[in-house]
């Protein structure tokens, strides 16, 4: 009896094993990717970096004790991954970042990333254990896909939404908790190809209807974000899986016939269906219809044949048409209100030189009800609603072309990126580069968070080392795909995997899907599962474990801290500095106590100054407005040489860190006022003072002032590309232009 008990806590601890508790934190990591996916909050991403990165380094450490040798460098791959993680640490060793919390903070992502690429390697490698991952992967998926159709529909998770503090977006589109369509369509794409590659290498037909359901339900949820770029890939994907599957004969002429058949009716209701409507009904408050395919300089007549009920004696309804350009201008072309009406409205447009498409906006505001039953665009019937089959899925195939509107704003934002990188080519600008200096190189104003190209971020952040890097790791894993593929002589899981990371490399091109911390972790794991077999090099190099362990020791470190300044409940800011001084949300909420706390003033322009070294693009103004403001409030006779290396630091940093948004008026006529009143301030001063020394100081500022409104002034004013419209445009125009005068006398005089 003794004896069986102790063979059975032999067995039990022989499976307790540093690797198979290491798989267990990677498929726990997997689950919670998914769960956490486009949360506000930051505690999540510093909840999985810190599983992830603090297990790597206990991982490190016990192989070490072990004496296990190469586990850091086994091939080429592991050399392409290890570069480029080191490259995005070079802008933070070189100085030549722009945002030091988003250079921290992308170090920390990415070893987070490396520490899962580094166990996958090394614990992740018979078919048993990849199975299991694939498996993680494709059942974790339907989590997002559940909350997607519940955003979409009833949103009975509501509860699950605010305590996960989801992201809040209503869109026409699937966005499920990833808040972006386009991502989501990306990230189903590629767990479809995994359940393709399980689907044919299972024998139990239980399991094959399995993942005949996850590939339907999947493959509708796709079609309902309506990305048509993913579409497009897909729909290559398939056509090239079925030659495939008709050369090596495993489909039967009857699925053949099935298929085309399936394919043909699809088409044929598509066609018939779109030339059904029904009459556009209106109780909601606000409705908004897209007109697209409409010409630039040229004239429309609309017909509008409506039908109203309203109890009220006065006019409840308003339909707008609205023209929007290329830039995302607006401009309203005409307007009418009704009250009680039975009738048609015939209204007259004139389209602009850069027009992408027209909006008619119906305002319903006692929600009440307004019916169009019919209209007509130059006296043609044009559907505003479609009686048999989902708006959405129409947009899908009728806006599948290379002038739709998201495809020339890309084009923007990759030439913008390009004169980005023009300047840090070589080293890069660290993390959140695009968001950070985007503003200084459009040619018209815009908002966008991230580049839409993956390459372009890379090498706008951490220079050609990590552009190369990256360009290394996908070729490398080329190479060792086909030699595995060649190897299995089937269709295997590895090129399933393949395929499915191909559809993220090749979107990520023209999208952001690798910003997501799922895509970016899920991504390495498959990278480090094809590349299992790449151990050829027996690195003679010393140390790499232990360099290994120390940076994965800080970098815990880093994460922990990032977790629990999150969870400190700190208005002040103060606390949560002192925990994780990079983040630069803790030193402005630091700083604006500082500026309303007249017992904790003393440090205050010293927390500026650093501020604006370490984040000299955020929150510009504001930081410039309190120095100055601190400085003309404590200036006086007996600390006047001091104060005046204050003023002459602000002259300094306006005259060489760079607008912001030279496109965005409200920043420059901020920006000159608050230049404007530290100059008439300091003149001020410089009579009670007789410090003629302040007068010089003010002229100069004057001088940046008259320089900045030539350079700046005909950018931020082009109605063509203004979001507000003429009427505001002009408004603010001269109220900068009388900003810009007042200080033109000041320096007359």
């Amino acid at each position: 009896m003794k004896k069986e008990k102790n063979n059975k806590l032999h067995e039990l601890k022989s499976k307790i094993t540093i690797d198979n508790i290491g798989l267990i934190v990677i498929l726990l990591t997997i689950i919670l990717l998914n769960i956490f996916i486009g949360s506000n909050i930051k505690d999540p991403i510093w909840i999985i970096q810190t599983i992830v990165s603090l297990f790597t380094l206990i991982y490190l450490t016990v192989k070490k004790i072990q004496k296990e040798k190469h586990l850091i460098i086994k091939g080429k791959i592991d050399i392409a991954v290890l570069i480029f993680m080191i490259s995005t640490i070079i802008p933070l060793i070189f100085n030549t970042y722009v945002s030091l919390e988003g250079t921290i903070n992308f170090i920390l992502k990415y070893w987070s990333v490396y520490g899962l690429y580094i166990l996958t390697k090394n614990i992740v490698r018979d078919k048993e254990k990849i199975k299991i991952v694939i498996k993680t992967i494709i059942f974790s998926s339907i989590i997002p896909t559940i909350f997607g159709f519940d955003k979409f529909t009833i949103n009975i998770f509501e509860p699950v939404y605010k305590f996960l503090n989801s992201v809040n977006i209503e869109d026409t589109r699937m966005i499920s908790t990833f808040g972006y369509a386009n991502t989501l369509a990306g990230y189903l794409s590629f767990t479809i190809c995994l359940a393709i590659g399980m689907l044919r290498n299972t024998q139990k037909k239980r399991n094959k209807i399995l993942y005949c359901i996850y590939i339907l339900i999947s493959a509708i949820t796709i079609i309902l974000t309506q990305s048509k770029f993913v579409l497009a890939i897909d729909a290559l994907i398939i056509i090239g899986f079925i030659i495939k599957e008709i050369k090596d004969k495993k489909i039967g002429k009857k699925w053949i016939i099935a298929g085309i058949t399936a394919i043909v009716l699809f088409f044929i209701y598509f066609f018939i269906a779109i030339q059904i409507a029904e009459p556009l009904v209106v109780t909601e408050e606000e409705k908004t219809c897209v007109i697209r395919g409409i010409e630039s300089n040229k004239s429309y007549k609309l017909d509008f044949d409506i039908q109203t009920k309203t109890d009220k004696s006065y006019d409840v309804f308003e339909v707008s048409i609205v023209e929007v350009n290329r830039y995302f201008a607006e401009n309203y072309l005409a307007n009418f209100t009704l009250g009680n009406f039975s009738g048609t409205k015939t209204i007259n447009i004139q389209t602009g030189e850069q027009v992408d498409h027209i909006e008619i906006r119906i305002k319903n505001s006692l929600n009440k009800e307004i019916k169009i039953s019919e209209f007509r665009i130059d006296d043609k019937p044009y559907i505003l609603e479609y009686k048999i089959i989902p708006e959405p899925l129409v947009r899908v195939f009728t806006t599948f072309n290379f002038k739709n509107s998201s495809v020339w704003q890309r084009v923007d934002y990759w030439e913008d990126g390009i004169d980005i990188i023009k300047d840090n080519w070589l080293i890069g600008a660290g993390g959140n580069t695009w968001r950070t200096l985007y503003g200084q190189t459009q040619d018209y104003l815009y908002y966008a968070k991230e580049a839409h190209c993956y390459i372009l971020e890379i090498w706008m952040s951490f220079g050609i080392t990590g552009l190369l890097s990256y360009l290394f790791i996908i070729a490398i894993t080329i190479q060792n795909v086909m030699a595995l593929q060649k190897k299995e002589k089937k269709y295997s899981n590895y090129m399933s995997i393949f395929v499915g990371i191909s559809i993220i490399v090749i979107h990520s091109l023209m999208d952001f899907d690798m910003s997501y911390l799922i895509i970016e972790m899920l991504f390495y794991i498959c990278i480090a599962i094809l590349n299992k077999e790449d151990d050829k090099i027996q690195t003679k190099i010393k140390g790499t474990t232990i360099f290994a362990i120390a940076i994965f020791l800080i970098i815990s470190i880093c994460n922990i801290l990032g977790l629990i300044a999150d969870m400190v409940e700190d208005e002040t800011g103060i606390n949560s500095n002192k925990i994780a001084p990079w983040i630069s949300r803790y030193k402005y909420n630091r700083i604006v106590y500082l500026e309303n706390n007249q017992l904790e003033r003393e440090n205050k322009i010293e927390y500026i100054k650093r501020y604006i070294q370490e984040e000299p693009y955020n929150y510009q103004n504001t930081m410039y407005k309190m120095m100055s403001e601190d400085i003309i409030k404590n200036i006086n006779a007996s600390n006047l040489e001091n104060e005046l290396e204050n003023i002459d630091y602000l002259i300094n940093v306006w005259q060489t860190i760079k607008i912001d948004r030279p496109y965005d008026i409200n920043s420059l006529q901020d920006r000159a006022e608050i230049m404007l009143n530290f100059s008439e301030n300091l003149i001020t001063k410089a009579d009670t003072l007789n410090a003629e020394g302040l007068n010089t100081k003010a002229k100069m500022i004057l001088e940046i002032i008259e320089t900045e409104y030539s350079e700046n002034i005909n950018k931020s004013y082009d109605i063509l590309k203004s979001q507000e419209g003429k009427t505001i445009t002009e408004y603010k125009k001269e109220y900068y232009q009388n900003v810009h005068e007042k200080a033109k006398q000041l320096l007359e005089k």
